[in-house]
């Protein structure tokens, strides 16, 4: 029966599918900080949820993930595959709800002690797995069905806490740095992708992670990261390989769904109708005259006012320039820009934000993670070597993160 209601909902997905594609984009999804959300607009969100759920929609889409994970992980399909499948959980929604859009959860902000995040209070996602159901938030009282029927699990990596993930200040470095598709998709998925699963635990350390709907949130927060990567000049790029060793281009077939990499590659066209609130198109960076800082790095796109990138961009500004050389080459080039403008120099000290702290080692990935999706343990290294590198950069200069 499991095998026929899988077929069944695989039917009805290749349908609704070629429906919205034959539609194009007649509206916009605009996908929200799950924080920014009103008690009325999580209302109707989580409403939808339950009915994903009880018709079948959370089984079918975790039995995709789970017999394409091979395909999907430790290769360059990664973020294609990742958007396609979160477009396809967000059309399946909207079904239930015209209005429904995946929120994001920014995990940068919360990366120093994640389990104290809002996102895990029970009028939102719950918390940790006690005994291992999960008894309080969305999920509270549901049955998933695949592999088999449980409860919503998670277990906590470090008990009734969470390690710590990766900081705001890292994460923009990697995307400063990375001019590859291949080299960008290694620093993101060897670090914050997997912290956050394993820190997480339960059902979102399987093969069949999407049963946690915060599956969701941290995939449309990476791929909120992504968007953002390719508008720094990167909006086509596509390099490396598949799991079969083959290389990845914009026309390569994308796992089970067969759509080309290229339908992926843009916001509001082809099947991607939706966009991130507070990430417009192509950024410019430009230092400006903000209040109180003379010297405020920003980006000519604002963010939101709960958006970790103008804090992070203002208070890296006044780094050493041995520093913003190695890990902030854009903002090197940006302040040096700005010095050639101004007749005065004006000294700045890292320390930008009072009462902020120094950072903190990120968590390493585990032996059986990085078995589990078949990682080269050689590039692994290289990136977990990197991101200690980068603490230890941050700290000597006695740089204060406010996160």
């Amino acid at each position: 029966m499991q095998i026929l209601s899988l077929l069944i909902h695989v039917l009805l997905s290749q349908l609704l599918i070629a429906l919205s594609a034959a539609q194009g984009c007649s509206s916009i999804a605009v996908r929200r900080d799950i924080l920014s959300l009103s008690p009325g607009e999580w209302d109707r969100i989580a409403n939808v949820l339950r009915r994903m759920n009880n018709e079948g929609w959370f089984q079918y889409l975790s039995y995709i993930h789970n017999a394409e994970f091979g395909n999907i992980h430790g290769n360059d399909m990664f973020f294609p595959w990742h958007r396609r499948f979160l477009r396809d959980f967000e059309e399946i929604g909207q079904r239930y709800d015209g209005g429904f859009a995946v929120p994001y959860w920014d995990v940068l902000r919360d990366y120093r002690n994640p389990a104290g995040s809002p996102v895990f209070y029970p009028q939102l996602m719950g918390g940790n797995g006690f005994g291992g159901c999960v008894p309080n938030g969305v999920h509270q009282g549901w049955t998933l069905s695949f592999p088999n029927n449980h409860c919503l699990s998670r277990a906590f990596d470090r008990g009734g806490g969470i390690q710590p993930w990766y900081s705001p200040e890292y994460i923009y470095s990697v995307m400063q740095r990375d001019g590859s598709m291949s080299s960008f998709r290694q620093h993101i998925e060897f670090t914050i992708h997997g912290s956050v699963h394993l820190g997480i635990g339960g059902d979102m350390s399987t093969y069949w992670s999407p049963n946690d709907f915060i599956f969701m949130l941290h995939h449309a927060n990476l791929d909120r990261l992504w968007q953002q990567w390719q508008n720094w000049g990167h909006q086509m790029t596509m390099d490396g390989r598949d799991s079969r060793g083959n290389w990845v281009g914009l026309g390569s077939p994308i796992p089970h769904y067969n759509d080309e990499v290229a339908s992926t590659m843009q916001l509001g066209v082809n099947r991607m109708c939706f966009q991130y609130a507070g990430v417009g198109g192509a950024r410019a960076m430009s230092f400006s005259v903000s209040g109180r800082n003379e010297n405020r790095l920003s980006l000519v796109s604002v963010p939101p006012a709960n958006s970790t990138s103008s804090t992070t961009e203002a208070n890296l500004a006044g780094l050493p320039d041995h520093i913003l050389r190695k890990w902030f080459p854009r903002l090197a080039k940006a302040k040096e820009m700005m010095k050639q403008r101004n007749t005065t120099r004006t000294t700045m000290s890292p320390n930008i934000s009072s009462g902020g702290q120094m950072l903190v080692p990120p968590t390493k990935l585990t032996d059986s993670w990085i078995n589990m999706h078949r990682f080269d343990r050689s590039s692994v290294n290289k990136v977990m070597q990197e991101a200690q590198e980068f603490v230890s950069d941050m700290n000597s200069v006695n740089y204060l993160s406010p996160f």
